[in-house]
């Protein structure tokens, strides 16, 4: 049987590819994608696909351009439309702080994600489009000694998944995943393909190319001639369990986790999740930071520095994380965010303080307010009512209790009131002493919402013969 026949029916009885879909190819013209390209092209008719090829120029080689020429002259020769982009991976890099290579791989995701919402718009049915990549055996076997050599944890060992979801809800499919390259390289050869040859490949300076270079060689030689074949074993094995713990972790847990891809921001309520075994709650970890696309961040150490966070004492700990996101405690939840949010106060919010006889005071009680004896209150700052403002916290505040004094910031921590908003807690003080901290949604308590917290320095008592009455109002 020819290797065209050979990978066709891989390809066939894979089953990733269906009648009538809608398949957008990632060509970079080398021999794999060309390899996918033709052999998908050898079954278009019979299985009614529509194959649209997809080339992203990186512009960081100066043979980039004569390459993307080449892809878009080998769709021509084959009566089809190659779509073609140019994108700085250079400049995203940069910006994320990541490899080019990890640039790269982002950038052709978004683009995958791009062409499928333009071909939905331009009339294909969105749920009958994949993304078709050229990923072959010996891909696997590069990525799971890859990964072992970096540090991943189990999810990692079970290397490149043969379908899995886009950021943007398409299917990703690769047919090629279990066609070893020297079955490619026979196909392109058999039928006269011209692929591009990415001379970079050769080259070691990139980890991945030492390990296909030499590393993988050596191991042959010297340790074990079918090192690849146990490499793809090791990882299908481990993708059969981890796919198993991911499935009970997701299923256990998806009603506690909130995700904004838009906002790249997740929060996990961390309320019954430390009686899980750490095997589910890494998984835990490793869903949300794929689902915000730091899949090839959830190495190890990662992964145990945000679990040390679920179980940290300290409850605004935090770390940053790859790609500009930073993961912090706030209580009882985890926050993933590519920015910590810091509330600020309502700067529409007023006071107004008054002084009434006690026999007039008749508050509305569904109202906040404050209310304290005003001869008290005068016998210690007399003639300063106009001294009262409404500001936030500032260092040394602190709040008159019935003994004693507690400390603005004791008081935040033990209200459970999130380091991020903190800044937003106002307060009626005079100087450092705080008369009222106002009601607020941040708050853990109940009355501590709807009320506030009051000085108990000068509470009103059935001597009272003068109220100091604080109401809130817009700023005039």
């Amino acid at each position: 049987m020819s290797r065209s026949h050979i990978i066709t029916d891989k390809i066939i009885d894979k089953g990733l590819i269906r009648p009538g879909q809608t398949v957008i190819i990632g060509l970079s013209g080398g021999p794999d994608s060309l390899c996918l390209l033709h052999a998908l092209s050898s079954i278009a008719d019979m299985y009614e696909l529509d194959l649209v090829p997809v080339h992203v120029n990186h512009r960081l080689r100066p043979e980039a351009d004569d390459e993307a020429d080449h892809a878009a002259d080998i769709c021509e020769r084959m009566d089809l439309e190659c779509r073609i982009y140019e994108s700085s991976c250079s400049e995203l890099a940069e910006e994320l702080g990541v490899s080019t290579e990890e640039a790269g791989r982002q950038l052709r995701y978004r683009v995958f994600d791009e062409v499928a919402e333009d071909l939905t718009y331009e009339g294909a049915d969105p749920a009958n489009i994949v993304i078709a990549l050229a990923h072959n055996a010996d891909d696997q076997a590069e990525t799971v000694l890859f990964r072992l050599l970096r540090g991943t944890g189990p999810h990692g060992l079970a290397g490149i998944p043969a379908a899995r979801f886009s950021a943007g809800g398409y299917l990703i499919v690769r047919p090629l995943l279990e066609v070893e390259r020297s079955d490619i390289e026979a196909y392109i050869k058999e039928n006269k393909l011209r692929p591009n040859i990415d001379k970079s490949n050769s080259e070691n300076t990139y980890t991945r190319n030492r390990i296909r270079n030499e590393l993988i060689p050596y191991l042959e030689e010297n340790y074990n001639p079918r090192i690849k074949d146990n490499l793809r074993r090791f990882a299908m094995l481990a993708d059969t369990d981890d796919s198993l713990l991911r499935d009970i972790a997701f299923a256990e847990y998806s009603d506690h986790i909130t995700i904004s891809e838009e906002e790249e921001r997740a929060v996990i309520d961390l309320e019954g999740l430390s009686e899980n075994p750490p095997s589910v709650n890494s998984r835990i970890v490793s869903l949300v930071m794929e689902l915000l696309g730091l899949e090839s961040s959830a190495t190890y150490e990662n992964v145990s520095a945000v679990m040390d966070l679920m179980y940290s004492e300290h409850p605004s700990a935090g770390i940053d994380l790859p790609m500009g996101i930073r993961a912090y405690r706030e209580y009882d939840r985890l926050v993933f965010s590519g920015r910590e949010e810091v509330l600020t106060a309502d700067e529409s919010i007023a006071l107004y303080p008054k002084v009434m006889p006690a026999r007039e005071f008749d508050p509305d009680e569904e109202e906040a307010y404050a209310a304290f004896d005003f001869d008290k209150f005068n016998a210690e700052h007399p003639g300063r009512i106009g001294d009262i403002v409404l500001r936030t916290r500032r260092e040394g505040d602190y709040l008159p209790m019935k003994s004693g004094s507690k400390k603005i910031q004791d008081l935040l921590v033990d209200s459970k009131v999130r380091k991020s908003a903190r800044e937003s807690i106002l307060m009626a003080a005079i100087g450092s002493e705080i008369l009222w901290v106002l009601p607020s949604g941040e708050f853990s308590g109940e009355r501590e919402r709807l009320k506030g917290r009051f000085s108990q320095k000068y509470q009103i008592s059935d001597t009272t013969e003068r109220v100091l009455l604080i109401e809130l109002g817009e700023t005039m």
